[in-house]
């Protein structure tokens, strides 16, 4: 059980940061009231956005890693409770206030995207292809389209800023861009209000109790398969294991539900 609850706390982290990460898709706005990360939690993620920066870069097809997560989810979590991870994933980005959308996207282009044209970027390989993927999955498709839609209005002018390519989305310009970029999604991460981002928790923590490390090592060789085990990326492997446990502490201060 324990080994599960650390789990799960991972798990909460990693969902609601990869729905900030994977815009255009969903990329929420940072709220005029956002809260001011820890010095020791913002250090350690521009730290890993600096470490993962050539490791990205170097992505050739990042879809197969997507696949195996799908596969994962349907074999190990309950229809249901999937289901119920992606409804609340959604009313918690559509909970976030709408004011300083402006403010998110001028962070993504002013520090982020400056001077990167999608005609010229390197592009993350693959991501077109991952998001129809995970457009079409079954806890994707369990949202109300209503609500899809409405996530994908609330957030448009924060998504035009992101260059895409093919359908690829552009990659920050500079690890410095990328230190940038990791810190900001922390922030607009953490701006979510705190009663839907407790009932996501609590959603994901149902889905987490599912699983077990073991089931999670076909994933991890999809991971090394796609981001290779060379010098860069075993330095982002050390960068992730350094800031996860940061993670977990702030998100547990901000939901209290951890």
């Amino acid at each position: 059980m324990a080994a599960n609850k650390n789990i799960a706390n991972v798990l909460t982290a990693g969902v609601i940061s990869a729905a900030t990460i994977l815009g255009p898709l969903s990329g929420p706005a940072v709220a005029a009231d956002s809260p001011v990360l820890g010095p020791d939690l913002e250090t350690k993620l521009a730290n890993f956005g600096e470490a993962s920066y050539p490791v990205f870069n170097s992505v050739k097809d990042v879809s197969p890693l997507f696949d195996k997560l799908i596969e994962y989810v349907d074999k190990t979590v309950k229809a249901p409770d999937a289901s119920e991870v992606a409804k609340k994933a959604v009313d918690g980005l559509l909970a976030i206030p709408d004011p300083a959308i402006a403010k998110y996207s001028g962070i993504l282009k002013k520090d982020v995207f400056a001077g990167v044209s999608k005609d010229t970027c390197v592009t993350l390989g693959g991501f077109a292809s991952a998001s129809q993927k995970l457009q079409a999955s079954a806890p994707i498709k369990s949202v109300a389209p209503a609500k899809m839609e409405a996530l994908k209005k609330k957030f448009d002018r924060a998504n035009s800023v992101v260059p895409v390519r093919g359908g690829d989305i552009c990659l920050p310009g500079s690890a410095d861009a990328s230190r940038k970029l990791w810190v900001a999604q922390a922030e607009l991460t953490l701006s979510m209000p705190k009663d839907e981002a407790r009932k996501l928790v609590a959603s994901v923590e149902t889905a987490g109790a599912q699983t077990s490390r073991l089931s999670l090592v076909k994933l991890v060789h999809t991971a090394e398969e796609v981001f290779s085990k060379n010098a860069e990326a075993l330095k982002m492997v050390q960068a992730g294991k350094n800031v996860e446990p940061s993670v977990i502490s702030e998100f547990s201060a901000a939901t209290k539900i951890i």
